[in-house]
């Protein structure tokens, strides 16, 4: 079972995330590429809305072909060139992790990714005992 972290002697999380995240030993890791907003269909979505959806779609998918859940994510990080994306994309966090799981995240603003019509992208590590 995962175990978060957040030690007293550190300022609390400002927001639904942990300092850190201890793996059991002898766990399985995943690390999952940076998801974007691309439909199954090779198609992108032009709102920030939608392709924040969409990158957690495919994360999700990415985890389930795996044999991995969303509460065995252990790490994201989010990068977006929109510095007021954040509550888009909290909102659509809160809709796919479940209750209180709280993995390590980061959050980071940048002025372009990969492709310019791509604004937001996540990567994940998740791990698991089976």
């Amino acid at each position: 079972m995962l175990v978060t972290r957040n030690p007293e002697t550190v300022a609390q999380p400002g927001g639904l995330y942990s300092h850190s995240v201890e793996v059991p030993e002898n766990s399985r890791w995943l690390y999952i590429a940076g998801q974007v907003g691309i439909r199954p269909d090779g198609t992108m979505p032009e709102s920030l809305e939608e392709q924040d959806e969409q990158m957690w779609q495919n994360t999700l998918l990415v985890l389930k072909d795996a044999g991995f859940g969303v509460s065995d994510i252990v790490k994201l990080n989010v990068y977006s060139t929109d510095p007021k994306a954040l509550p888009i994309h909290a909102i659509h966090r809160a809709e796919h992790l479940d209750d209180g799981h709280t993995p390590a995240s980061t959050w980071v603003v940048i002025s372009e990714l990969a492709n310019p019509k791509i604004l937001i992208e996540m990567e994940a590590v998740a791990a698991r005992a089976d």
